[in-house]
């Protein structure tokens, strides 16, 4: 670390000191000769005022020098060498910057997107950098991480940037550039992160040791958020299903957000045509209000069979597009067929069950999603299950274990399975076996008795699809009015005591009793799933051994929707048709045969994507751009047409910025941050060319000006209480004393009257005043 001057001829200006010296000698009092007799006490009051104006007239001195040196440095303007990140500022220097390119940063303010501010801001960067630097340019969509060749190769691949949805968080692209710097041979790394500051960039903060991680990387965030921004977003895409029966309406919802004044305008839903366009099916004019949520719906009728595509957008633009339209994609066909399976008689025994599930006046109008086939238990092995999206089983006895193995099988390859324990399963040990624990994921231990009505249904969460639906109604569920007496205690197993021909996980539980026991679990198996009601719902009304009166209480519409989301989980395919962009989608194809199908995506771009021929499936895992994607194979007739659509998740478009409170937490207790290329600039000239003490040391000076001119108005003001004759006294007597030897005059003879004398009788001749010796 060293000092140096940027005017350093200015430093001659030291040569002004000698001006208040010589100005202080000149101005020193001279002494005026008096005669008069000796005035031993004015003379020591002379000595002591002479030596306190003698220390007050060095002190100003010393505060007059000090301060015109003070004004010659700071014109000379010093720096500081090396109190940046290095003493060198011509050096070479290794750069990385971290560059956020999620779709938020498509957002405009004054024609101007923050993608635009970040390439403006990197290029001054680069304009500047020292002769031989290394650079690198990291975003955040996983693209990889090196220096690149040359600095045309750098700006070029920054002129090449766009949004997309992030593959890495922020924190992880600033700690893969960090490791990079650290490869590099050049002793000076700096690191430069150009972020909106949003709460969607920085979901998870900095690590709170980076520092000390990486002590040889100077970090700086560039701030390039908007300082008043203005959008229309829509969020939180609604579908009442995303399979529907034919001729099922589709109801499709969405959650409005304001940016900015309150202002009217439209919303629209469209769907996709046949030649990849978009027809109009509705649109609506909504209110929308900053800070207040708002919702739209719309509800479709007359979808044609097959997969159908669309779109839920707001009419006209705005500061950031990315959250303006949210895709969809429905498949439509006949009603799913389920089969269920009951004890003798199967019409008594399985009548809740149907009735809930498919009622009869739905059936014979057609508006059920499922079709419904009660077969007695004894047919359950030699009933072909190919056509059947679900199996239910409603209170079975202990199966083969033939039975079991084939069930898990099916379920494995994609099927559902519902199995609702009661009395009928006998003893635990009749009913255990490897071949059921395998496909229920767990073993019966005992019946739970509870005589009174304290024990019910008790969900504390409804996170699981099955449960969902029960946001809506909340804490109104009145399942304390549905009292379950006996429940088998269902232990789950272990997962290395799952057999190793099987799929292993134990069954984990979904929804609790209110004394904590599970009530309903889930076993994924495969491409299945299994879910194990440890009660069950076959009992006639009057019977008085009833497990419960889920079913048989007064106005059971609890059961009714649980049974409906019980069997629309199982039974649903495990295809995802609408995911968060970077998800993968997994499609069943119904012909096995076919090598490939092709997938186009929202911007016209095609590829192909390989069949899993043993699972009839495919897996598509570039999802990054949000939109409809499109698969196809072979013709229209006997081919495959399918499709599935993507969205941006929440955190894509969450521009808002954090609180400046937060930014300590989230960034480190040492951050700096820059806002625009002047500030920029600043703090790189800072830490690369060193610190400028100019600004301080003309502060200082004008500290010092300030002293000198209080000391000298307390130096020089009356004291109050003086008095001036004494003050005339002492000042004569030190006049005396810097005359030398008093002379002696002798008093005048006075004349003698006899009479007395009624005035002073006048001066001598030779006796003098001293102005008038000086004169």
């Amino acid at each position: 670390m060293g000092l140096s001057f940027l005017n350093g001829l200015l430093l001659g200006g030291m040569a002004l000191v000698a001006v208040p010296v010589v100005l202080h000698l000149l101005m020193r009092r001279k002494p005026v000769p008096h005669a008069f007799p000796a005035l031993r006490f004015l003379q020591l009051r002379a000595r002591e005022s002479r030596r306190r104006l003698r220390l007050q007239h060095l002190l100003l001195l010393l505060v007059r020098i000090a301060a015109l040196c003070l004004l010659v440095l700071a014109l000379s303007r010093p720096v500081l060498r090396g109190a940046g990140w290095l003493a060198d500022r011509e050096g070479p220097v290794a750069v990385a910057c971290v560059i956020d390119t999620a779709p938020r940063m498509q957002l405009r303010q004054g024609n101007r997107t923050r993608l635009d501010q970040v390439r403006e801001l990197a290029a001054d960067l680069f304009a500047k950098l020292p002769r031989g630097s290394s650079i690198a340019v990291v975003d955040t969509s996983g693209g990889g991480v090196a220096f690149a060749p040359s600095l045309p190769a750098a700006s070029d691949r920054l002129g090449r940037l766009d949004t997309v949805t992030p593959a890495i968080s922020l924190p992880t692209a600033i700690t893969d550039a960090a490791r990079l710097l650290e490869s590099s041979s050049l002793a000076r790394r700096e690191l430069y992160v150009f972020t909106d500051l949003s709460q969607g960039a920085w979901e998870q903060p900095l690590s709170p040791d980076w520092d000390t991680a990486h002590p040889d990387v100077s970090l700086l965030f560039i701030d390039v958020a908007a300082t008043a921004p203005q959008n229309f977003a829509l969020e939180r895409l609604g579908l009442s299903a995303e399979r529907l029966t034919t001729g099922t309406p589709l109801t499709v919802s969405a959650v409005t957000h304001r940016v900015g004044p309150a202002a009217k305008r439209s919303v629209a839903l469209e769907l996709r045509t046949p030649d990849g366009g978009y027809a109009r099916r509705g649109e609506k004019p909504v209110d929308w209000q900053e800070g207040t949520p708002g919702e739209v719906s719309f509800e479709l009728a007359g979808l044609q069979p097959g997969v159908r595509q669309g779109r839920i957008l707001v009419e006209g633009g705005d500061g950031l597009a990315a959250d303006n339209a949210i895709d969809f994609t429905v498949e439509v066909g006949p009603p799913a067929r389920v089969l269920t399976v009951g004890n003798e008689p199967v019409e008594m025994t399985g009548l809740f069950f149907v009735e809930a599930v498919a009622p009869l006046s739905l059936v014979k109008a057609g508006r059920t999603n499922v079709t419904v086939k009660l077969v007695p238990i004894a047919e359950l092995a030699t009933e072909p299950w190919d056509d059947f999206a679900a199996v239910v089983l409603l209170d079975p006895p202990p199966l083969p274990a033939a039975t079991w193995d084939l069930l898990g099988q099916w379920v494995g390859q994609g099927g559902g399975l519902i199995v609702w324990l009661g009395p009928s399963a006998g003893s635990p040990a009749g009913f255990n076996s490897a071949a059921s624990e395998a496909v229920l994921g767990g073993r019966l231990e005992r019946v739970w008795r509870n005589s009174d009505r304290e024990n019910f249904l008790a969900p504390t969460a409804f996170d699981h699809p099955v449960l969902a639906a029960f946001r809506r109604v909340g804490d109104s569920v009145p399942w304390q009015d549905f009292p379950v007496f006996r429940h088998w205690e269902f232990q789950p197993n272990q997962p290395e005591e799952q057999p190793a021909a099987k799929q292993p996980g134990p069954a984990l539980p979904l929804l609790t009793y209110r004394n904590g026991l599970p009530a309903v679990l889930e076993k994924r198996l495969g491409q299945g799933r299994v879910l194990v009601v440890t009660t069950p719902v076959s009992q006639a009304a009057d019977d008085p051994a009833a497990w419960n009166l889920l079913a048989t209480g007064f106005e059971p519409w609890p059961f009714v929707m649980l049974a409906n989301e019980m069997l629309t989980y199982a039974a649903a395919p495990t295809d995802t048709i609408n995911i968060v962009s970077g998800e993968v989608a997994r499609l069943r194809v119904a012909r096995r045969d076919l090598p490939t199908v092709t997938v186009r995506t929202p911007l016209g771009d095609s590829f192909p994507a390989a069949v899993d021929q043993q699972r009839g499936t495919i897996a598509v895992t570039g999802t990054q751009q949000p939109g409809s994607y499109a698969v196809q194979s072979g013709g229209e007739v006997g081919g495959f047409a399918g499709g599935f659509s993507v969205r941006l998740p929440r955190a894509a478009t969450d521009f808002q910025r954090l609180a400046d409170a937060d930014l300590p937490a989230v960034l480190g207790p040492g951050h700096r941050i820059v806002a625009d290329i002047e500030s920029l600039q600043r703090d790189v000239a800072l830490e690369r060319v060193g610190t400028e003490l100019s600004g301080w040391l003309l502060l200082l000076a004008a500290a010092v000006l300030a002293a000198d001119w209080g000391l000298a108005n307390r130096f020089y003001a009356p004291r109050e209480g003086a008095d001036p004759e004494a003050t005339a006294a002492v000042s004569f007597a030190e006049s005396l004393e810097h005359a030398g030897p008093p002379v002696d005059i002798q008093p005048p003879p006075v004349p003698r009257s006899s009479s007395p004398a009624t005035q002073p009788p006048p001066l001598p001749p030779e006796f003098r005043l001293p102005t008038e010796q000086q004169a």
